[in-house]
Order: structure tokens, then C-alpha cells, then sequence
């Protein structure tokens, strides 16, 4: 059964995002996002990490309010242990680029997001069939173009209609964990007056990617 939607919550604080800065507790925060409060053996298991290394990373996370204690519930053999569960304090998570936020903040919790879809796509490659077509699972590369204001718009609705999905994506039976990276900003290229037509460039390349895709 489909979640209801909720607001995106807006990261303002400086303290939030500097924590994001750490590829496990954006782990973390993505594995709350999908599949709701979790004890930390639960996480675990959903993040692929050892269960003894995410409890620094909780409290780090719970120290600047993005995570909070959910209640107890009781795992393991006979159900013998009682285990915190933990959740997002609100999401899907937005981060903010403007002060009081730091920028190089900002470039630091999006270089490890770029690390982490890299690791994601090495790994697909070297485990994945379903390399083409429309079931494809593993796909890489890069384009630039020249976009008037209104084609930005339009590129960034359908990246927002995109994380829309993987954030509503949760475990369940016939579903499996994906991972999706990506970077948009101005490239550096001289402009050209308007009206001029663009100089020939790697976009005119064949292929689904303007520069190539893995």
C-alpha cells in the first residue's frame, strides 16, 4: 500500500548538514526514508554495514535532530533482547545552499552522495545482467546541453518526479534496492550570443548519453 506523501523538510541548520557529510549516515537516513523507524540490527541489514558501526552514526544523527527514538520492540532469539527503534524526525529531507548553511557544506555532503552512486554502480557492473533496455538496472554517463530557463525547469521537475519514486520505493517482496546519483550545474563553456547557432559539441553524439554511457 502506497505511503501518504509528506512535505519535504527543509535543512536550514548548519549542524544538520555538516552530519550529512558521512556516506553511512546518509545510508542511514535513506534506509529510514524507505523503509521506516528501524532498530539498529535492522539497519543494518538494509545498509549492508555491521550493526556495532551505525550506533555512533544514530547518535550523531539524533544529536542534530534528524533522527529520533521511536519506542522499543523486542528481536532476537525468544524475542529476549528489547531493541530502540529509530526514525527520521521528518522527510523526505531537502537541503538548503543558502546561508546560514555553509556552501562548502554543501559540496562536501554531495561529493560523498557522488561516492556513494559511484560505489553503487562498480558494484552494479560487476553483479548485474540487465545492463539495456527499458528493465535495465545499471546505467552511467554524463550530458551537458544548452538549456533556456524554461528547459531547467522542466530537467529539475524530472528529477524531482525521480527522487519522488525512490523515496516512496520501500522493501517489499519484488522490489529491489536501487541506487540513483546525480549532479546538475552550470558547466563552464563560453556563451554565445542569443540567437547564434552553438558550436558542434560531444551532444550531437549517438548514443542515450551525450558524452557516453557506461
Amino acid at each position: 500500500m502506497p505511503r501518504t506523501r509528506t512535505t519535504p523538510f527543509l535543512l536550514t541548520d548548519p549542524a544538520m548538514v555538516r552530519a550529512l557529510a558521512s556516506p553511512a549516515r546518509q545510508e542511514i537516513v535513506d534506509a529510514l526514508q524507505a523503509a521506516g523507524p528501524r532498530t539498529i540490527a535492522e539497519l543494518a541489514v538494509l545498509v549492508a554495514r555491521p550493526a556495532d558501526s551505525l550506533y555512533f552514526h544514530v547518535r550523531s544523527l539524533m544529536k542534530v535532530g534528524l533522527v529520533v527514538e521511536r519506542g522499543a520492540r523486542r528481536e532476537g532469539p525468544g524475542g529476549r533482547h528489547v531493541a530502540a527503534v529509530y526514525g527520521l524526525a521528518a522527510g523526505p529531507l531537502v537541503m538548503s545552499y543558502d546561508a546560514p548553511v555553509r556552501r562548502g557544506d554543501v559540496g562536501r555532503v554531495v561529493a560523498s552522495a557522488v561516492r556513494l552512486a559511484l560505489r553503487d554502480f562498480q558494484h552494479g557492473l560487476a553483479t548485474e545482467t540487465v545492463t539495456a533496455g527499458p528493465s535495465r538496472t545499471v546505467r552511467g554517463g554524463r550530458s551537458k546541453g544548452w538549456l533556456t530557463p524554461a528547459e531547467v525547469r522542466r530537467l529539475n521537475a524530472i528529477i524531482s518526479e525521480a527522487q519522488e519514486i525512490l523515496h516512496a520505493g520501500r522493501p517489499r517482496k519484488g522490489a529491489r534496492c536501487m541506487s540513483l546519483g546525480f549532479v546538475l550545474a552550470p558547466a563552464r563553456a563560453k556563451q554565445r550570443g542569443s540567437g547564434k547557432k552553438k558550436a558542434s559539441t560531444p551532444e550531437s553524439g549517438a548514443g542515450d548519453n551525450s558524452t557516453g554511457e557506461a
